[in-house]
């Protein structure tokens, strides 16, 4: 992963609580360390990202959901495909 992302990453996580109060379910565009508007899913994410002149590595659409959330959803994915 780029480290443009991992930086865009951190700083959503560090900023999550506030970021996602009262988007929850929602994706929020993040670039240059600002979240630039939060939509119903990832595709309008990317597509105003790439209306602003953004290029893949630039942005960041991340979903809101809590912390707690994100772990048990990465651990279930990661669980289900341990069994293929």
């Amino acid at each position: 992963m780029p480290e443009k992302l991992i930086s865009l990453y951190n700083w959503f996580d560090i900023e999550r609580d506030d970021l996602i109060k009262g988007h929850e379910g929602q994706w929020v565009l993040v670039a240059d360390n600002s979240a630039l508007g939060y939509f119903n899913d990832q595709s309008e994410a990317a597509l105003c990202a790439e209306q602003r002149g953004l290029k893949v590595g630039e942005f960041l659409a991340q979903y809101c959901i809590p912390r707690e959330q994100e772990y048990n959803m990465f651990y279930s994915v990661n669980r289900g495909f341990s069994y293929l």
